[in-house]
This record gives C-alpha cells, sequence and structure tokens, in this order.
C-alpha cells in the first residue's frame, strides 16, 4: 500500500498505513530536522525499522522509538542532513510481532546544516556492570547561546575569582600609578601602607582562588583538591591558565613593592615597583583567547586592562583612604592629580572595549548570549561615563579653588567616587560573566586545536581517517582528518576507551563529515578524558570498526606518543557506503571546517 502524499517506493504486503509524519511526505524544510515523527493507522510491535537516504549516501539516525500512543515512531537525528532530497524508508510490526509492512516517503532539505556542537555525552566504560550511569560535560555549542564548560562545577566560583583577582589587582596597579604620579606623600600615611598591605594579601588569595577553578574545570576534580599549587601543571596547556599562572607569581612579587610603598616613589626602583603589578594587572588581557585578529584581541586587551586598572584603582584609593577624612593640600593634589590621568584611562579603556566588540560580537549582539551581556555591560559603562563626568566637573569647579581638604568636602567627594567606583565593580562583574560565555565571533571562528599531541592514523584500502587530540586528563581539543572515502563519510565515529583498571567514562565522538575533509572540536569544548592511562581510539563507519590504536596518556601533560609505541589492530574494510542506521544516543558532534562557522586551520 502507497501512502497518500508519499513518494512511492517498493511496496509489499502491509497492514499498516503511514498516516502523516514529520517533516510531511513530499514537503521542503528550511533546515535538517532535530528528529522524525512517523504517525501510523494501527498499533506497533516493538521491532521497527527507519533507514534515511539523502543524495545517494546513508545517514545514521537514532534507533526508533515506540511512542506512548502505540502508533506512532520518533527517530532522532545525531547528524543533520545535507541539502536536497532525503528518503526514508520504513519497515515496522505490529502489536504481535509479526510484519507490519514497509515503504518508503520523501522531503527536501533546502540548506545545507550549520555546524552545531552537542553536549559531549560520554558513556560507561567497557565492562562496567549494568546500571552505571553515563556521565555528560556540556559543551559549547554554535548556537550563538553557548557558555563555557563547567562539568567539574567550578563555573559559579570560577565566575567569582575573575571578579575578585580582577578587582584586586587593578587596586594595586591603580593605587601605585596615583602614588607616584599625584600623590608620593601617601606613602608616609600609615592608613595607605595598611590599606596597600591588606589589599595585595586579599589579591594573593585570589589569584590562588582563580587558578583553583581553573584547573578544577579542567580536570573535573573539586577546588579543594586544585589548591595546591603542585596540581596546576595542565594550566599550561591553554592561553588563560599560562596567563593565571603568571598573575600568582606577579602578584605574589609585588608583595616586595608593598612592604615598602616608598619604592614606588624612589627613581631608582620605581620601574620594577610599578612594573610587577602592572604585569600582573597584563595578564588579564589574556583570559579571552580565539577569535578574529587574535593578535590585536590580546594587545587591545592588555591596553583594556591597564586603562581600567589605572581609573579603577585610583578610584578606590581615593574613596578608602585619600578621602577618609579633612587634610592637608597633598589631599588636594591627589584628587586633582587622579582628575588629570583617570580621564585618558577612561577613554582608552572605552576604546579598547569598542575593539574588543568588534572583534567578538560585531553584528551579532542580540543574537547571542555573550552580545546581550555586553549590551548590558554597555549601559552600566554609560551610567559610570556620566558619574566621572560629573564628578570630574566637580573637582575642576571645587577643589581647583581650596589649598586644603576639608571634613564636607571629603565627604561630597567620597559619596561621587563611590558611586563611580561602585559602578565600576559592576562592570567588572559583567566582564567576569562574560568571561564565562563563548562571543559569537570565537564560536564561528576559532579552530583552538593546538597543541595536539596525539596523532592516530587509520588507514586500509577503502578508508584513511587521520585523528589527532590533546592527549591530557581534562578537556582535549581533537582534529579528525578524513583523506578517504572521498564520499559517503556518513556514520563516522570516534570511540575514546579508557584503559580497563579506570572507572572513567568512555567517550563517542559524531563525526558530522559527509564527504573527506576536516572537523575540529576546540579545546574549550574538548571532549572529557577522566584519567590517565592508555587509551583506545577505534574509528568506525557506524556499528563496524576501520581499526584502533592506542595512547599513553598522563595526568595534566602532553606525551607525544610515538608510533612504535603504538599497538595496531586493522579490522576488516567497510565500504564507504555502508553506514548504518542507528549510532549510539550519547554522542558529540564535532564542527567541519568547511562549514560558514569555523575557519580554516
Amino acid at each position: 500500500m502507497v501512502v497518500a502524499g508519499a513518494v512511492p517506493g517498493t511496496v509489499q504486503a502491509s497492514d499498516n498505513t503511514l498516516v502523516s509524519s514529520s517533516p510531511a511526505a513530499g514537503t521542503t524544510v528550511d533546515t535538517s530536522p532535530p528528529s522524525l515523527l512517523l504517525t501510523f493507522a494501527n498499533p506497533l510491535g516493538a521491532t521497527n525499522d527507519v533507514q534515511v537516504v539523502c543524495g545517494g549516501s546513508p545517514i545514521a539516525v537514532g534507533t526508533p522509538q515506540v511512542g506512548p500512543d502505540g502508533v506512532s515512531l520518533s527517530v532522532t537525528v545525531p547528524n543533520p542532513f545535507p541539502k536536497g532530497e532525503c528518503v526514508v524508508s520504513w519497515l515496522v510490526t505490529d502489536a504481535n510481532g509479526q510484519s507490519g509492512g514497509n515503504s518508503t516517503f520523501s522531503f527536501t532539505v533546502a540548506n545545507d546544516p550549520t555546524a552545531t556542537l552537542a553536549p559531549v555525552a560520554t558513556t560507561a566504560p567497557l565492562g562496567s556492570t549494568p546500571g552505571s550511569v553515563a556521565t555528560t560535560a556540556p559543551a559549547t555549542s554554535a548556537s550563538n547561546d553557548d557558555t563555557t564548560n563547567t562539568g567539574s562545577g567550578s563555573g559559579g566560583p570560577l565566575g567569582l575569582s575573575r571578579l575578585l583577582i580582577s578587582l584586586g589587582v587593578a587596586v594595586l596597579f591603580g593605587s601605585f600609578v596615583l602614588i607616584a604620579t599625584a600623590w608620593p606623600e601617601g606613602v608616609e600615611y600609615i592608613l595607605t601602607v595598611r590599606f596597600l598591605r591588606s589589599a595585595w594579601l586579599l589579591t594573593l588569595a585570589f589569584a590562588i582562588f582563580n587558578a583553583a577553578c581553573m584547573r578544577a574545570q579542567i580536570t573535573g576534580n573539586s577546588i579543594g583538591s586544585s589548591l595546591s599549587p603542585t596540581s596546576w601543571g595542565g594550566l599550561t596547556d591553554t592561553t588563560p591558565g599560562i596567563a593565571a599562572l603568571a598573575r600568582v607569581i606577579f602578584v605574589l612579587l609585588t608583595g616586595w613593592v608593598v612592604m615598602r610603598p616608598e619604592r614606588v616613589i624612589d627613581p631608582a626602583t620605581q620601574l620594577p615597583a610599578l612594573a610587577l603589578p602592572g604585569l600582573a594587572v597584563a595578564t588579564l588581557g589574556f583570559s579571552r583567547s580565539g577569535g578574529q585578529l587574535a593578535f590585536l584581541g590580546y594587545a587591545a586587551g592588555i591596553a583594556h586592562a591597564l586603562a581600567m586598572a589605572v581609573w579603577l584603582g585610583g578610584l578606590i584609593l581615593l574613596a578608602r583612604v585619600v578621602l577618609a577624612g579633612p587634610g592637608e593640600e597633598d589631599l588636594v593634589h591627589a584628587v586633582r592629580g587622579f582628575a588629570r590621568i583617570s580621564t585618558p584611562a577612561l577613554l582608552i579603556t572605552i576604546f579598547t572595549g569598542f575593539i574588543q566588540m568588534y572583534r567578538l560580537d560585531w553584528g551579532e549582539i542580540f543574537t547571542s548570549s555573550h552580545g546581550r551581556v555586553l549590551f548590558l555591560k554597555s549601559i552600566a559603562v554609560g551610567v559610570m561615563v556620566f558619574l566621572g563626568v560629573a564628578a570630574r566637573q566637580f573637582i575642576k569647579e571645587r577643589v581647583a579653588r581650596v589649598d586644603a581638604m576639608t571634613g564636607q568636602l571629603a565627604i561630597r567627594l567620597r559619596r561621587a567616587v563611590g558611586i563611580e567606583a561602585v559602578c565600576g565593580i559592576v562592570v567588572l562583574a559583567l566582564t567576569a560573566w562574560m568571561l564565562s560565555l563563548t562571543p559569537p565571533k570565537v564560536a564561528a571562528t576559532s579552530d583552538n586545536t593546538s597543541g595536539l599531541a596525539a596523532s592516530v592514523q587509520i588507514t586500509n584500502d577503502t578508508a584513511d581517517v587521520t585523528v589527532k587530540f590533546t592527549a591530557v586528563v581534562g578537556p582535549n581539543a581533537v582534529r579528525v582528518e578524513v583523506d578517504k572515502p572521498e564520499t559517503g563519510v556518513a556514520g563516522l565515529v570516534i570511540d575514546f576507551s579508557p584503559p580497563a583498571d579506570t572507572t572513567a567514562p568512555g567517550v563517542i565522538l559524531s563525526v558530522p563529515l559527509t564527504t573527506s575533509g576536516v572537523a575540529v572540536l576546540p579545546i574549550e569544548q574538548g571532549i572529557p578524558i577522566g584519567s590517565p592511562g592508555v587509551w583506545t581510539v577505534t574509528v568506525r563507519f557506524g556499528d563496524t570498526p576501520i581499526g584502533s590504536k592506542t595512547v599513553l596518556i598522563t595526568n595534566g601533560t602532553t606525551v607525544s606518543t610515538p608510533d612504535t609505541q603504538l599497538s595496531v589492530t586493522t579490522l576488516p574494510a567497510t565500504p564507504a557506503s555502508a553506514a548504518p542506521a542507528a549510532v549510539p544516543e550519547a554522542t558529540t558532534t564535532l564542527a567541519p571546517e568547511t562549514t560558514p562557522t569555523t575557519a580554516t586551520p
């Protein structure tokens, strides 16, 4: 029996009829559907089969599931259908398990799929006992509504640590700049010394906390177990991680200045005294990697951080120390000096912030999470600029005519700069939030797959596939290169099987290539490798393996494994078109380099 409205196919004796489908037979859809839904006239049995062929190539789909109504079948689509006609073949059974008939229908996909990164899902380890729970590590999606991997539960504390360390280093550097340029008498005040030492101790604690949170995010371990500096080796695998380590060192060395603040006004020691906290601030410019014009991004990020610190750190020193009460002429000079240096610092902050906005969000501010938070930050910056201009105008009109700081004047100024400083802290909080989101331009252009130490090449008569990955415990960037077959690649899957003596889950990686080419997974969305040891990497088309090799993975250290140390198991070749109809449900999808949303490496 042929379904009304469907494209005729081979029809055999049939007791059942397809009543409707989604997508409907003979229709055209804009993009690949996330699933298929087939509704039949009569109840279905437990054993059914659905296969899809698009453009002459089989496309792997999920196992059909009978719905609660007993007459519908739902089929997941783990890999998007390509542009063109797709033919769906179905074969069902009846309630008694007997053949219920088969037929086909077709629909058309109007556009090529946009590469997406599905959640990095892991499977239970080989040989695990029944009932073991598969774990899931969230990954960044290319859908512009993105967050970084926080599978360890460190996402919230990591954001808080970013805010605290940014505020801490800004206070230290901004205070020293104000003292060096406008208030040399400040080092003689015991209140100044106490403030600087307290700020330094807190900033050092914030730096350690930030490094521990980053390490916990990478390894999936608790923050407490990541507090020891001996466990921070894995931070050197990423630019933000290296910056966090350098920040701890520079903040620690800044203690040399804090213990004797007069070094910041002594010509013999002024340069290193300002350089140490300045370098700590400069590391904030490396907190974001990737995106267009990466070198310009780092330069603008460093300038942005330094200018922000001069402005915000000076504000906080004014509010907490300089304007703590009435005083002599030196307090007036400090306020006037801050007004001179803060205006260009604020302008530089705004200008470099605009550069970063252009690199990371231009044209997609309202269509991405990062862009929407950036919009909120822009509003806060606008309020901050308004208050800053009003405060500078007040200083110009009132403070310029006095020779000493009266108690009433100190109170009015402290209130004004305090409100401005609060706005600055709000801006810092929004900045820390933005760092937990992936900008659309980074998601679209990032090929952050540097440092791929392990290279596994599987070849036989019909296939030549190379899998490269970081080979460390924690998130791993992956690059998959398919040289052959040139067509019919649909259903390519990479299995990462853990060592037999560990409880770490394995990982199944689904590669959305339909022809030869390259697909990448940046380390920000990397697959989770849960333990050191000898892992087995298996390349397969659907359920049919092509071959496998073993790779040694160490705890936090990248190891390049020579080919002579790899054990190779070459399995029977699989024809290019032999992609089965189902793939495991737990998959990660790589982003093909050929799509508009990734850049050429």
